[in-house]
């Protein structure tokens, strides 16, 4: 019964979330990125800060999947990232190449293996429904916490405490990617829920 609850829980915070998420994308989109660069354009030129072996950057339809692979060493921007030159596009840009960075390097793992364990629970409860076996399906459930709660812990990675955010505005300032650089972080930490409101799909990064 508790596990049911939290799991009802989390499916009610997602759905919260993806309302945000996508309150805040509209809002970011009308806001024009001064600095006239693309999404590609800026991923590109914060990856080449962080990476000895540049990534491979290419456009991949599908909306709010860019991700980075760190097996093949390829960021994928969506078609609206990496040609966009707004505030939204801008933003993502740079989170995404956020993975690139070493000192990073366990967010692009526990991204993958969160992947694996949502499709994992969802196989699960589905064989759990299909054999009417309760225990399974909280198993299932179980997984499907797990995942979110190992998202909310890389979120908190990919951005580090406040001197790592106050290191990368810095970055972003000098290297003039984003202007204002005021819309970047008052819009960072919202758009990098992105992550939560796509876990349920999270998994077709990998599939991409």
């Amino acid at each position: 019964m508790i596990i049911e609850i939290i799991f009802i829980l989390v499916i009610g915070l997602i759905v919260l979330v993806n309302m945000l998420f996508r309150m805040v994308v509209k809002t970011t989109k009308e806001l024009n990125n001064g600095a006239n660069l693309s999404g590609f354009e800026i991923a590109r030129k914060l990856s080449s800060k962080f990476c000895e072996e540049e990534p491979h950057i290419i456009k991949k339809n599908g909306r709010f999947l860019d991700h980075y692979n760190k097996d093949r060493n390829v960021i994928k921007l969506s078609p609206e990232v990496f040609d966009g030159e707004d505030i939204y596009a801008a933003t993502i840009a740079v989170n995404t190449a956020l993975e690139t960075d070493k000192e990073r390097k366990s967010v692009p793992f526990g991204r993958k293996m969160n992947s694996f364990l949502v499709i994992a629970s969802y196989i699960v409860i589905i064989l759990g429904a299909f054999t009417s076996n309760t225990l399974v399906i909280h198993i299932g459930m179980v997984l499907f916490i797990l995942a979110f709660i190992i998202e909310f812990i890389l979120i908190a990675k990919l951005f580090g405490d406040e001197d790592n955010l106050k290191e990368l505005y810095e970055l972003i300032k000098k290297e003039g990617l984003i202007k204002p650089i005021e819309e970047y972080e008052d819009n960072c930490l919202l758009l990098a829920l992105s992550r939560m409101a796509t876990l349920p799909y999270s998994f077709i990064n990998y599939f991409r």
